[in-house]
């Protein structure tokens, strides 16, 4: 590997990239990922996730979002990037039917290929009917060149109305059932923003779920991280936090390495990261090898952050209702 970029370029270009440890500096003050033999050899750590029992990657590469399929501009970029988290022993990896699948596509064309019975492949969509779900999944199987996924989410429920088009008649959740019966999917589960009626109408009434994206991090606002968590473990559901860093509102008083450490020290599996490059996976793999915080840490972190949400505005949730 050949690849340098100047320190200027790893902390202006990433989120996460301010205090990093470990990464050598050359004398010109270029970083030298070339050097990182240490950071290979231990691969990013793996956790259990939930009654899925499946090991993976507490960092996930996180396609899903925009930064994946439109920050990351050419198809050697992304080919790149998904080879290296592979390198880093990332083994998570989702996607979405969102900005034009474009995702989806580069994992079929670079991923799948290679690496199907390597990884945890996870999908999502935001149809809520039986027959747009059947429609959906048929193309997602398509792009990513896979006949199976391991995790079908519900994505964004965060309306009651939605849970119960999904559990009507004619609903999606009898299509999630049905894939999962032929062996199309392995785990269904579901995503949302914060706990309210809807997400705790989903969860309580939809016993097959075994997964949830949902927002942890340390402004503590949806009530995910004090309300769903227990619920969480008490049902044994495994949990992937998604939007560490408020989409990036939250880091001022706290860097993002404050605030992807304090995910990490949640109760969680996997911190699920929006890939924009090469210095994000090599960060986040960094400090997911770091001991969790301990609780007085992790309040002063809160501390720190002192997020007033009549001041800050977290792009995915508007007070008592979401954007």
């Amino acid at each position: 590997m050949s690849k340098k970029i100047t320190r200027r370029d790893f902390i202006g270009k990433s989120a996460l990239g301010a205090g990093l440890i470990g990464i050598n500096i050359d004398n010109e003050g270029e970083i030298d990922f070339r050097t990182s033999s240490k950071l290979l050899d231990k691969g990013v750590p793996k956790r259990r996730l939930g009654k899925t029992n499946k090991m993976i990657s507490s960092i996930g590469f996180g396609g899903s979002g925009s930064r994946f399929s439109t920050w990351v501009p050419t198809e050697s970029d992304a080919q790149y990037l998904l080879e290296y988290a592979i390198k880093l022993g990332i083994n998570y990896f989702d996607s979405s039917n969102m900005y034009n699948y474009k995702t989806e596509k580069r994992y079929g064309r670079y991923l799948t290929p290679k690496y199907r019975d390597k990884i945890v492949l996870c999908a999502k969509t935001d149809i809520r009917t039986y027959d747009g779900v059947m429609i959906e999944i048929e193309k997602s199987l398509k792009h990513m060149k896979t006949d199976y996924i391991d995790i079908y989410l519900m994505m964004a429920v965060d309306k009651v109305k939605e849970v119960e088009t999904l559990a009507g008649p004619a609903g999606g959740y009898k299509a999630y059932r049905k894939l999962k019966d032929e062996g199309v999917i392995k785990h269904i589960g579901c995503s949302f923003h914060i706990w309210n009626a809807a997400s705790q109408k989903l969860i309580n009434e939809f016993d097959e779920i075994e997964v949830a994206l949902c927002p942890i991090n340390a402004s503590r606002s949806g009530g995910n991280e004090d309300k769903f968590l227990p619920v969480a473990k008490q049902k044994d559901i495994g949990v992937i936090g998604i939007k560490s860093t408020g989409q990036n509102r939250l880091i001022g008083n706290v860097t993002g390495a404050d605030l992807c450490r304090y995910a990490l020290s949640m109760p969680i599996t996997a911190v699920d990261v929006g890939v924009d490059g090469y210095t994000t996976l090599e960060y986040c793999a960094h400090i997911a090898n770091e001991p969790p915080l301990k609780p007085a840490q992790m309040r002063e972190i809160e501390r720190r952050l002192a997020f007033d949400p009549k001041k800050v505005s977290l792009p995915y949730y508007q007070g008592d209702g979401l954007s």
